[in-house]
C-alpha cells in the first residue's frame, strides 16, 4: 500500500506541472487566436470601409484631380466651369468618360492655338463628340484638330474656329461613312501631301474627296502621288498642249482638270495606250493620280459637294448616337451622381487629409530630430510584434499537435476496421439467420392462406356459372322466337288485321285523321281569306280620304270665323253710318265678296254639319274622295352626253 500511495504521489507531482504547462500553452493560443481573428475582422472591416469611401469618392476625386491639372496647364477657371458642365452631359449622353473629357481640354488648347475661354468648351464638345463617333481618343482628335486649323488657318479665321470645328466634325463622319477610313488614315494622308493642296489653294472638300478616293486603290502612296502630280500639273499640261490654269492664273480644281483630259482622250483610258503613254511623258510617276481618277469625275464631283455641305455637327451626332451602349451609359450616370456628390465633399475632405499628412510629416521629423524616440518606437513596435510572433507560434505548435494526432487517429481507426467489420458481419450474420426464420414463418402462414382462398374460389366459380348459363339459354331462346316470328309472319298479320278489335281501332285513327284534315282547311281558308284583305286594302286611299275629311272641316272652321268677323265689323260700320256726313259701304258690298255660304255660323250652330259630329262628317268625305294617282315604276333615262356639273345642278333645282 505504502509502495502505491508513493508511486501515484510521484505521478501527480510529475503530470501536475505539465498539465498546468500544457494548459497555460493552450489557453495562450486559445487567446492569441481569438485576438488574431478579431484583427483580422477590424482590418478587413478597415479596408472594406476604405474601398467604399474610394469608390463613393473616387469618381469626384478624378474629376478634380482633372479640374486642378487642366487649370494647371493654363485652362482658364471660368472655361474649366464650362467644360465640368458639358463634360458631365456628354458621359450622361453618350456613356463615355468625362474625366477624359476634361482632360482633352488642356490637350485642345495646346492643340489649336488662339481659342478664347469662351470657344474652348465649344471646341473640346465637338473633339470629343467626333472622337466617339469614330472611336478615337481624345488625344489622337486633338492633335488632328490642331494639324487641320493650322493647314486651313485661313478657313477657320473665315468662318470662326468653332463653325470650322463643327463643319471638319461632319466631313470626318462622311469620310468614314463614304470612304471607311480611320482618323489617324486621315492625318497620314494630310501628313503625307505637306500641304500642297493648301499651297495651291485647293480647299479641304476637295483634298478630302481626292485623298479618300486615291486611299482606295493606293494606299499609303495616295498623299506622296498627290503631291507629286499637283506639283507638276501646270507644267505636265502644257506638255499636252493643255493648260490648267484659269484667267487669274490660279490652278483648276481636279474635276476641271480630268474634264480637260477627257476632251483631248475621250471618256476612258482603257486599251489607250498612247494617252497613258503620254501621261506618263507628262506626270511621271504621279500620273496615277489622273488614271484612278480619270474614269470617276462624277462621283468625285459627288464626294466633294457632300462633303461642302453645311450641315455643321449634325451628321457626326447622329453617327455618336447609334454607337451609344446603354449599359455604358447607365454607368456614366451612376458615376455623375457620385461625382456631382463627391464634388461637394472633396474640398472639405482635402484640407483633412493634407492636415493629416501635414502631421505625419511634422512626426516623421521629430524622429530624425530625436533618434532616441525613435529607436524606442522601434523597440515598443518589435515587442508587440514579438507578442504576436509568440501567439502565432504557439497556434502553430497546437495546430502541428493536433495534424499529428489527427493522424494517430487516423491510423488508429485503420487498426480498429476490421475488427469493426468483423463484429458488423457477425452481427449481419446473425440478423439475417433470424429474418430467415421470421420469414419462413410467415411463408407457412401464407401457402395456408392461399389454400383457403383456392378453395374458396372454387366454390365461388360453380356458384357464379349459373347465371352465365341462364344468361346464354335466354340469348338462345329470343333468337328461336325471333326466327319463327319471321317466318310466320304472314300468317300471324292476317289473323291479327281479321279481329273485331284490329277493325275498331283503325276506324278510330281514319276519324281523328279526318278531323285533323277538316282543321287544317279550315285554316288555310282562313289564311288566303286574311292575306287577301291586305292585298285589296290601299293605305294611300285611306290616308287621302282622311286628309280631304281634315281640310273640309278646317275650312268650315275658317269661314265660320271669317263670317263671324264681317258680321261684327258691318254692325260698327252701321252705326258709324247714322252718324252725319259718313257713308262707309258694308262689308260685300261692292269690293268684298257677299257672306254667303252654308258653313257659316247661324245662332250659334255649325251648319252641314250631319248628326254624328265632326268624326262623321271625315269619314263620310272620306269616302267620296277619287284616287286619280297612277304607280309609275322604274324611270331609266339616257342622256345622248354626260350633264355638266352646272347642268346637273339646273337639273336637280327643276326637279325640287
Amino acid at each position: 500500500m505504502k509502495q502505491l500511495d508513493f508511486t501515484l504521489s510521484l505521478i501527480d507531482k510529475l503530470t501536475r506541472p505539465l498539465k498546468q504547462a500544457q494548459n497555460s500553452v493552450t489557453g495562450f493560443a486559445d487567446k492569441s487566436k481569438e485576438a488574431f481573428k478579431r484583427i483580422g475582422v477590424g482590418g478587413l472591416a478597415m479596408w472594406g470601409v476604405a474601398e467604399t469611401v474610394k469608390g463613393a469618392l473616387g469618381p469626384a476625386i478624378e474629376m478634380y484631380d482633372a479640374l486642378n491639372e487642366a487649370s494647371a496647364r493654363g485652362v482658364d477657371s471660368s472655361a474649366l466651369k464650362t467644360v465640368q458642365r458639358d463634360a458631365m452631359r456628354f458621359s450622361m449622353t453618350y456613356g463615355a468618360s468625362a474625366v477624359d473629357f476634361v482632360n482633352s481640354t488642356a490637350e485642345i488648347s495646346g492643340a489649336i492655338d488662339g481659342l478664347t475661354s469662351a470657344e474652348l468648351p465649344k471646341v473640346t464638345n465637338i473633339a470629343n463628340t467626333l472622337a466617339f463617333a469614330l472611336k478615337a481618343t481624345s488625344a489622337d482628335t486633338a492633335e488632328f484638330m490642331g494639324q487641320m486649323f493650322a493647314n486651313f488657318r485661313s478657313d477657320a479665321e473665315r468662318l470662326g474656329k468653332v463653325q470650322f470645328a463643327e463643319q471638319l466634325a461632319g466631313k470626318m463622319a462622311y469620310m468614314r461613312q463614304a470612304f471607311g477610313v480611320e482618323m489617324g488614315a486621315i492625318k497620314d494622308l494630310m501628313e503625307g501631301a505637306r500641304g500642297v493642296g493648301t499651297n495651291f489653294n485647293i480647299g479641304i472638300d476637295e483634298q478630302l474627296a481626292v485623298l479618300g478616293q486615291l486611299n482606295r486603290t493606293l494606299g499609303s502612296e495616295a498623299s506622296s502621288a498627290y503631291e507629286g502630280f499637283m506639283t507638276g500639273a501646270i507644267e505636265g499640261a502644257k506638255k499636252l498642249g493643255l493648260s490648267f490654269q484659269d484667267a487669274s492664273g490660279h490652278i483648276l480644281s481636279m474635276p476641271e482638270m480630268l474634264t480637260k483630259l477627257q476632251g483631248k482622250y475621250g471618256k476612258s483610258l482603257e486599251g489607250n495606250l498612247k494617252a497613258q503613254a503620254e501621261l506618263d511623258e507628262a506626270f511621271g510617276d504621279s500620273s496615277a493620280v489622273v488614271k484612278q481618277l480619270y474614269g470617276n469625275v462624277a462621283l468625285l464631283q459627288r464626294n466633294i459637294t457632300e462633303l461642302g455641305g453645311a450641315d455643321g455637327l449634325k451628321r457626326t451626332q447622329e453617327m455618336a448616337a447609334k454607337m451609344v451602349k446603354p449599359w455604358d451609359r447607365f454607368v456614366q450616370i451612376l458615376k455623375a451622381v457620385q461625382t456631382v456628390i463627391g464634388l461637394t465633399l472633396v474640398p472639405v475632405l482635402y484640407p483633412f487629409l493634407n492636415r493629416l499628412a501635414d502631421m505625419g510629416q511634422t512626426f516623421a521629423r521629430w524622429m530624425q530630430i530625436f533618434p532616441n524616440i525613435a529607436r524606442v518606437v522601434g523597440y515598443v513596435a518589435l515587442a508587440v510584434l514579438g507578442f504576436a510572433a509568440v501567439g502565432a507560434a504557439a497556434n502553430i505548435v497546437l495546430g502541428v499537435s493536433s495534424i499529428m494526432l489527427t493522424g494517430l487517429k487516423a491510423l488508429w481507426y485503420a487498426v480498429m476496421l476490421p475488427v469493426r467489420l468483423f463484429t458488423a458481419a457477425v452481427w449481419l450474420a446473425r440478423t439475417g439467420v433470424a429474418a430467415w426464420n421470421l420469414m419462413l414463418v410467415a411463408l407457412r402462414g401464407t401457402l395456408l392462406a392461399v389454400r383457403m382462398a383456392a378453395i374458396t374460389a372454387g366454390v365461388g366459380i360453380n356458384l357464379m356459372s349459373w347465371p352465365v348459363l341462364l344468361i346464354i339459354g335466354a340469348i338462345g331462346l329470343l333468337v328461336a322466337g325471333c326466327w319463327m316470328l319471321v317466318k310466320h309472319w304472314d300468317a300471324i298479320r292476317a289473323a291479327v288485321m281479321n279481329t273485331a278489335a284490329f277493325q275498331v281501332v283503325a276506324g278510330a285513327v281514319k276519324w281523328v285523321a279526318g278531323i285533323f284534315a277538316t282543321a287544317w282547311q279550315r285554316i288555310t281558308v282562313g289564311w288566303e281569306n286574311f292575306t287577301s284583305l291586305f292585298k285589296n286594302f290601299s293605305a294611300k286611299d285611306a290616308l287621302a280620304g282622311m286628309a280631304g275629311g281634315i281640310v273640309t272641316l278646317f275650312d268650315g272652321i275658317w269661314t265660320k270665323i271669317k263670317g263671324s268677323f264681317l258680321n261684327s265689323w258691318n254692325w260698327i260700320v252701321g252705326k258709324l253710318n247714322k252718324l252725319p256726313g259718313i257713308n262707309i259701304s258694308l262689308a260685300g258690298e261692292g269690293g268684298g265678296s257677299p257672306v254667303t255660304g252654308n258653313t257659316l255660323s247661324t245662332g250659334g250652330q255649325v251648319k252641314n254639319i250631319d248628326k254624328g259630329g265632326i268624326a262623321k262628317t271625315i269619314n263620310s268625305n272620306a269616302k267620296t274622295v277619287t284616287d286619280n294617282s297612277k304607280k309609275i315604276g322604274t324611270v331609266n333615262i339616257y342622256p345622248k352626253e354626260t350633264l355638266s356639273p352646272g347642268q346637273l345642278m339646273e337639273w336637280q333645282e327643276l326637279n325640287a
